[in-house]
C-alpha cells in the first residue's frame, strides 16, 4: 500500500542504568543514540514490512537531521512532503531507563515541532489524500489535527503519543466537524486522559463513542484491549526478553496498520501488533532489524 505517515522525527538518547543511580555522583550506564520519533519509527517499520511509505515531517539543519534524512533515503522512504528548516536544531528525546529497559523518566526538546501547524499541513492535503492510508501522531498542532481529521479522505490512524498530547487530540476532535476517524492507538494513561474512565474497558468504550471506529489500547505486560462498536476484547501480552521497550508502541501500531492493509482486522491485527512489539523489545534501537511475518 501507499502509506503516508505524518508527525515527528527526532533523536533518541536512551540511558539504561546498571543499577541504582548514585545520588550526587556519576553512575555507570549504557547510553544509546538512535533515530526516533513516533512518526519516523512507524514509517521505518512499515517500509521494512514492504509498503510504499512517505514520511511527512520537519527536520532541522544540523548533523543529526542530515543523518536522519539520509537514513530515510537509504531505506526508500519518500521525504518529498517533509520540510527542512534553516537555523533549526533537531528535536531530542532523552530517556532514563531501568536495567530491563523500562522508561523511568524522560525529557524532550521539541521546539521544531511547533512547525507542525495548520499552514504546514493545509497545502499538503491533496497529496496526502492520494495515499491508500494515513498514520499521524499528535505532535501536530490542535488546528492541524482537526484539519486532518476533517479532510483526510482515506482511513486515518492516530497515535496519541502521551497523556498531554492525548488532551490536545481531545481538543482537536471537539473542534472538528467530522469527529470521526478509523483507529486510535493509545496506552491506558492516554485513554484515561481523554475519557476520565477508571479502567481500560470503559475507557475504550468511551473513545469509540467519541467517533473513533477502532481503539487499540495497549496495557504493557497486561496485553491489549481492542474495541469497536460491536465488541471489546482483551489479548494477553507475549513474554519477551526485553532489551529496550523504546519504540515498541510504534512497532505495535505499524503491525496493526500492516495487518489492516492485508485485510486482517480485529484479533489478527492485534496479535500481529503484539508480535511486532515483542520483536522490537528484544532488540537495541527503536526499530527491530527483523520483522515477524503475518500468518
Amino acid at each position: 500500500m501507499r502509506i503516508t505517515v505524518i508527525g515527528e522525527s527526532n533523536i533518541d538518547i536512551a540511558v539504561r542504568a546498571h543499577g541504582e543511580p548514585r545520588q550526587g555522583g556519576c553512575s555507570p550506564a549504557d547510553i544509546r543514540f538512535c533515530h526516533g520519533g513516533v512518526a519516523r519509527n512507524i514509517a521505518h517499520n512499515l517500509k521494512l514490512l514492504g509498503h510504499e511509505v512517505r514520511l511527512v515531517s520537519v527536520f532541522g539543519d544540523d548533523h543529526f537531521a542530515e543523518q536522519m534524512m539520509a537514513e530515510c533515503s537509504d531505506l526508500g522512504i519518500d521525504l518529498s512532503l517533509s520540510t527542512q528548516y534553516e537555523n533549526s536544531r533537531s528535536p531530542i528525546f532523552l530517556s532514563f531507563n531501568d536495567e530491563v529497559g523500562q522508561m523511568q523518566s524522560a525529557f524532550s526538546d521539541i521546539e521544531l515541532n511547533r512547525c507542525l501547524d495548520l499552514d504546514w499541513i493545509m497545502d499538503k492535503i491533496d497529496a496526502i489524500n492520494r495515499s491508500d492510508l494515513v498514520v499521524a501522531d499528535t505532535l501536530l498542532s490542535v488546528d492541524a489535527l482537526a484539519f486532518l481529521i476533517n479532510h483526510c479522505l482515506v482511513p486515518l490512524y492516530i497515535d496519541t503519543v502521551s497523556p498531554n498530547r492525548a488532551l490536545l487530540l481531545n481538543e482537536a476532535m471537539q473542534n472538528s466537524w467530522k469527529k470521526s476517524f478509523q483507529a486510535l492507538k493509545c496506552n491506558l494513561a492516554e485513554a484515561q486522559a481523554m475519557t476520565d474512565a477508571p479502567e481500560a474497558e470503559e475507557a475504550a468504550k468511551r473513545l469509540v463513542s467519541k467517533g473513533i471506529k477502532e481503539v487499540y489500547l495497549t496495557l504493557g505486560a497486561d496485553g491489549v484491549c481492542y474495541c469497536n462498536k460491536n465488541e471489546v476484547r482483551f489479548f494477553p501480552a507475549i513474554e519477551a526478553e526485553t532489551v529496550s521497550a523504546m519504540g515498541s508502541g510504534d512497532a505495535f501500531l505499524a503491525g496493526v496498520v500492516h495487518s489492516n492493509a492485508a485485510g486482517r482486522r480485529g484479533k489478527e491485527a492485534v496479535l500481529f501488533g503484539i508480535a511486532m512489539a515483542k520483536a522490537n523489545c528484544e532488540t537495541e534501537g527503536t526499530v527491530a532489524e527483523t520483522m515477524p511475518e503475518l500468518a
